[in-house]
Formats: structure tokens, C-alpha cells, sequence
């Protein structure tokens, strides 16, 4: 019993430990948006998808992809229960948002988003709705793969107002999961922040 007593106290107390330990996170440094107009297709699911190739420079840096359901004015945010998954393929990771259009949304943004430092490459944005049963149907998205040209390789998208001086954004034409450019996110010099330094006092 004694020994049993002991056990379980030492787990509570390495648990503890564990949970005042401050946690690290890096601030969102970059994210780009894609609008895709969605109000002639409620009720039906859909996929979004884009193509990501990582180098991070530690392991708190990441990408992070995810979407939100927009209704008729600009900061209409809707509640959104998407999943994201993801694949491996030629190197690169297919991450898709999975979900249904919202009756009351106009439009759904797909955030990619560069948390922390290192080299991180997207490309092929594709956009599906299932009419039918099992039949779906790829809809055109405006510069999806970033061939547009353009001076503005961002054109298409909304893109973070963020400036830092350790930020780099340019088309790789080295780096390509398919045509002949990708976009290409340096990101350098950031610092990690404590959560318990951002919480909400």
C-alpha cells in the first residue's frame, strides 16, 4: 500500500512540475489568406488543400494551416469545426481542410500561417466541392500555384501587415511541387515567448 501511495505521489508531483514548467511558443510571424467565395454552396462539403515543404530551424518552429467560415461583413466570423489532415507526397506535406459550407457563410479564409524560424516553401492550392454523392468538382482558384504574373507575388491573397526585419518572401523556381514557381518564406531571428508570459491577466 505504502508502495502504491509513494508511486502515486511521485507521478502527481512529476505532473505538476510538468504543468508550472513555462511552455514555449513562437508568435505567428507570416500567414498568407485565400478567399474562396462559397454562398452557391450550402450545405455541401468541401476540400481545400495546399502543398507545404518545411525546414525549421528548431523544433518549436512549424506551419500551421487552417480555415474559418466568413459571413457577409469583413470581420463576420463564423464558428468552424474543419479538420485538417495531411499526407506525405514527393517530399512535401498535402495538408486539406475538410468541412461543410455553413448556411450562413459568404466565404471560407484558409490561413497558412509560419510559426518561428527556417525555410518553408507552399504551392498547389486547390479548392473541391462535392455536388454529389461521392462526385466532386475542383473549382478555379486565382493564382493558386503562383504563376500569375504579377509584381505582386502575393496577388490573389490577403497577407499579414507584420514587418520584420528577419522576414524574407520571394518565388523559388528551385523549389517547386509543380509548374514553375513556389512561394518561398525566410523567416529568421524570431523569439520564442513564454505562454505563461501571454496569458490573459
Amino acid at each position: 500500500m505504502k508502495k502504491v501511495l509513494f508511486s502515486l505521489f511521485a507521478g502527481l508531483s512529476f505532473y505538476f512540475s510538468l504543468a508550472q514548467a513555462p511552455h514555449y511558443h513562437f508568435a505567428e510571424e507570416f500567414y498568407f489568406i485565400k478567399e474562396v467565395p462559397v454562398m452557391n454552396y450550402t450545405g455541401k462539403n468541401f476540400r481545400y488543400e495546399i502543398a507545404v515543404k518545411a525546414d525549421p530551424a528548431d523544433s518549436l518552429s512549424k506551419v500551421r494551416i487552417h480555415g474559418i467560415a466568413v459571413g457577409k461583413g469583413q470581420e463576420d466570423f463564423l464558428g468552424s469545426t474543419f479538420v485538417v489532415e495531411s499526407r506525405e507526397e514527393q517530399e512535401w506535406t498535402i495538408y486539406t481542410v475538410i468541412g461543410k459550407v455553413r448556411d450562413d457563410a459568404k466565404r471560407i479564409w484558409f490561413y497558412s500561417a509560419v510559426n518561428g524560424n527556417g525555410r518553408f516553401y507552399f504551392d498547389d492550392l486547390s479548392f473541391y466541392i462535392e455536388e454529389q454523392a461521392g462526385k466532386w468538382k475542383q473549382l478555379r482558384l486565382f493564382n493558386s500555384s503562383f504563376e500569375e504574373n504579377s509584381p505582386d507575388i502575393f496577388t490573389g491573397y490577403y497577407v499579414s501587415k507584420r514587418k520584420s526585419s528577419g522576414l524574407e518572401t520571394a518565388l523559388s523556381d528551385t523549389v517547386v511541387k509543380s509548374g514553375r514557381h513556389a512561394l518561398q518564406v525566410i523567416t529568421r531571428r524570431a523569439t520564442p515567448v513564454s505562454l505563461k508570459n501571454t496569458a490573459v491577466k
